[in-house]
């Protein structure tokens, strides 16, 4: 039950990781380790060099995203054919659905024991809020984890490639110049370009509650969303876009384009992905 904190180098940390899970492959008893992360590019960029060594060791990595269907990890874990031979990557514990989107936790705290009667090798990806409801909501497979590691680096501007966006068109549907306003939206859009999605979102939020009026900033909360695939989320969003009283043609033509993006993206199911 090692706790590593995030002052390792980068390589060092990776080797970490893999090692427990090396050992738990070769032993043949389960190895559940939590990562912690801050931006997505770097949860990207740790993903594809772990399952590129497993690969190379002969392992299969199998991604699981949560969502509301599909939130009783141990259970679904456990019955996968190839639990024996795997590595999962699970993600997204906060969609789970449920009384304060818990279902996913729960399930975690109620049937940790699959998890060792499995002998599961799964790294689960907690983003730093996912971490703190793990531990409020399953503290007793938050004591059953075998190791915690951090990646709270962000990525530097040069090596990340931009996040699609629009924010210079939903910068012309904002009224208001107040200074507060723009450093709340300006700090939202730099967190989401470093692929810090709660940080993101978090500032968005705040400037809507200081300013309720301004709703495009529902859009650009949207288009997170669909960026992430999330799209139950991203809908619900646009639906309180759609109910504010504008006749702004940006605005509606903005409106618009993500419910057109909405249509057009194949809803994104929980469950198991094979990679």
């Amino acid at each position: 039950m090692v706790e590593v904190n995030g002052k390792g180098t980068f390589e060092d940390r990776v080797n970490i990781v893999f090692d427990e899970l090396s050992l738990g492959i070769q032993w043949e008893r389960p190895s559940l380790i939590l990562v912690v992360y801050r931006s997505e590019h770097i949860k990207n960029i740790v993903q594809a060099i772990l399952a590129k060594s497993l690969g190379e060791s002969g392992q299969v990595v199998i991604h699981y995203s949560v969502d509301k269907y599909h939130y009783d990890i141990p259970l679904e874990l456990l019955d996968h054919p190839k639990h024996k031979q795997a590595v999962f990557f699970v993600s997204g514990l906060r969609w789970g659905g449920g009384r304060g989107y818990s279902n996913a936790y729960r399930a975690l705290n109620m049937h940790r024991e699959y998890l060792v009667e499995g002998n599961i090798k799964a790294i689960f990806w907690l983003t730093k809020n996912e971490g703190k409801q793990l531990a409020r909501f399953s503290p007793d497979f938050w004591a059953f984890r075998h190791k915690v590691v951090e990646f709270l680096d962000l990525p530097s501007k040069k090596s990340i490639r931009p996040l699609e966006s629009s924010n210079g068109s939903f910068h012309n549907l904002y009224t208001k110049k107040a200074n507060d306003f723009q450093i709340l939206i300006n700090t939202a859009e730099a967190f989401f370009a470093l692929g810090c999605i709660d940080e993101a979102i978090l500032n968005f939020r705040k400037a809507l509650r200081n300013y309720p009026d301004e709703t495009a900033i529902y859009l650009q909360i949207a288009e997170i969303y669909l960026y992430m695939g999330r799209l139950p989320a991203a809908g619900r969003i646009l639906k309180k876009a759609n109910k504010g009283k504008t006749d702004k043609i940006i605005f509606l033509n903005e409106l618009n384009r993500l419910n057109l993006v909405a249509n057009s993206l194949q809803h994104t199911l929980g469950g198991f992905s094979e990679q």
